[in-house]
């Protein structure tokens, strides 16, 4: 048993020739199912990297349409909460307004006597009140602007009041949001490693998609190389053909195909040798002769 390269050394041409053949279209077959491989692969690689874009698109839409929803939430808290402070506002300062006149009266009638007594004494504070009056336009009586005074005082109560009330659903809503910030940060997180992982895949694909191009490429290369040499044997085979043609006293035709043309060239360099060793027999004798 010899070695495959020696077998086909020994052979004729021809039959290297179709071996060749075959071995270029197994190589041609073989680099065919590697193409449709990596197509095959490359589609799903395709449909896995939109069906990520089209997960990431609904995850951004869920985040933009929940984001829609606590704003309209808190707009209208906000908006209830003005309005439920604007009515508590207005009831506060009329049940205020009713106290306060209540009690003046019952004051009034209680301290009309000592009301007289500190007049002299208090007239000091009519006259600034007056004063007072005369610089600023806005109030027109004294009484009036007592009264600013008072309501300007339960005001500043009321406010304090709500303000303390709004710190306390302020210091909640900040706990809710804390609490819920942290739960879509958990969520992100582990879509972001999700997301790594599949990177890290997609990657390993892409390796693998590269390592399939390299050796389609050097097949392509083995496979142009045998094109080349082929060409190389054709070229070679129809110039010899020729020129055994024109040395040649058989009239062969000027075109052939390269098995007869090997033919044709393995007939001559057949005879060729024979006249050579016949021609070299002749002058063998021929000197014998003159020899003898």
């Amino acid at each position: 048993m010899l070695p495959h390269t020696l077998v086909l050394e020994h052979v004729c041409p021809a039959t290297r020739l179709l071996e060749k053949r075959r071995q270029m279209f197994e190589v041609q077959e073989a680099l065919e199912s590697h193409k449709q491989e990596f197509n095959r692969k490359e589609e799903v690689f395709k449909r896995r990297e939109e069906g990520l874009k089209r997960k990431d698109l609904e995850l951004q839409e869920s985040l933009i349409r929940f984001s829609k929803f606590l704003q309209e939430n808190d707009s209208k808290r906000s908006r209830a909460e003005r309005k439920a402070a604007d009515e508590r506002k207005s009831r506060l300062q009329k049940e205020q307004e009713i106290e306060v006149r209540q009690e003046n009266v019952e004051e009034l009638r209680g301290e009309r006597e000592k009301i007289h007594e500190v007049l002299e004494s208090n007239m000091r504070y009519q006259h600034y009140l007056e004063t007072v009056l005369e610089v600023v336009d806005e109030y027109q009586e004294v009484p009036e602007l007592l009264m600013r005074y008072a309501t300007l005082k339960v005001t500043n109560h009321d406010l304090a009041e709500h303000q303390r009330q709004c710190e306390k659903a302020a210091e909640k809503t900040r706990a809710e949001l804390q609490t819920y910030m942290q739960q879509k940060t958990d969520e992100i997180l582990n879509l972001n490693n999700r997301v790594s992982n599949l990177k890290k895949e997609l990657e390993s694909y892409e390796g693998e998609a590269l390592a399939h191009e390299t050796r389609k490429d050097y097949s392509l290369q083995v496979a142009s190389q045998k094109t080349l040499e082929y060409g190389q044997v054709i070229m070679s085979s129809d110039n010899i053909f020729n020129r055994c043609r024109q040395c040649s006293s058989i009239a062969h035709a000027p075109e052939a195909n390269p098995l007869e043309q090997l033919e044709v060239i393995s007939n001559y360099v057949s005879d060729l040798g024979a006249i050579i060793r016949q021609h070299g027999v002749e002058q063998a004798r021929k000197g014998q002769k003159s020899h003898d």
